[in-house]
Order: C-alpha cells, then structure tokens, then sequence
C-alpha cells in the first residue's frame, strides 16, 4: 500500500442504548479508496457459537447475542451494497448500524507505506481487544471492488 489516506469507522456495542454506560469497542472499519477501485477490512471480535462472552458483554442477553452473531460478515455485505448504490460506505453504516450495535465514523488515518489495512486496523484498536483471552474469535472481511 502507498502512503494514503484511509477512512476508518469504529463498531461498538453497548448494553442499553437508554443508559450513560459506555460503549463496548468492538471493532473497525478500514475503506482505502484508489482511483478505481475500494479496499475495505472489516475487523473485530466475534462470538464463536456458544462462547460465552468476554466479562464485559456477561450482562447480553439471547437478542444482544443474537445481534452480535454475524455482525463482520452483516457489515461488510452493508458495504458492498452501499458501493453498488454508489453512496458512501460508512455514512450508509453510522445510518443502519446505530442502536446497540452501532458504527461511528472516526477520523481518517494516514497509512504508512508498507501497512496494510489489517495493520492500519490494528492501530486503530484499543490496545490487546484482539489479543485478550476470551472464547471469542477475531472475524475479518476483506474486499476489493474495482
């Protein structure tokens, strides 16, 4: 990848959209656009069927978990439609994915280089979500669209 600039998007979680807890990160989104075409890297922690759930999400019920079972695979499909439709991947996103389960567009970030998406992403996470242990699994879509 050359030195660009790369659109980023956070996904995050959060129990009960009616109280002030914060928002359980989840994972990100990376969109690198080059003349023709669109790299996109969904990325970020997902239930492996039956896990139980970090000690964060204990409190999730069977609809929570059932929004969260799926989610990289939903999102990149979102992303993929909304290139079809020639309207902007993450403010389709933030517009569908904004109840428990939200996407918030977050500024963009300058790749260096030699990184990949999965290296910009990397970045982007809060320190150790991918590496803590937990019965949960990292979940990837990556896509090129010419």
């Amino acid at each position: 990848m050359t030195a660009t600039t790369v659109r980023c998007a956070r996904v995050e979680y959060q129990i009960d959209v009616r109280s002030a807890q914060p928002r359980i990160p989840l994972g990100v989104i990376v969109l690198a656009a080059h003349a023709q075409s669109v790299r996109t890297l969904v990325t970020g922690r997902a239930p492996r069927p039956g896990s139980p759930p970090p000690p964060e999400l204990r409190a999730v019920g069977p609809l929570g978990r059932s929004q969260l079972d799926g989610w990289v695979a939903a999102m990149a499909k979102d992303v993929l439609a909304s290139i079809d439709k020639h309207e902007d991947p993450l403010e389709s996103l933030v517009a569908t994915w904004c109840w428990n389960l939200s996407v918030t567009v977050a500024e963009d970030v300058v790749a260096r280089p030699s990184e990949t998406l999965r290296d910009v992403a990397a970045r982007l996470l809060p320190g150790g979500i991918l590496n803590a242990p937990s019965d949960w699994t990292v979940a990837e879509a990556s896509f090129s669209v010419s």
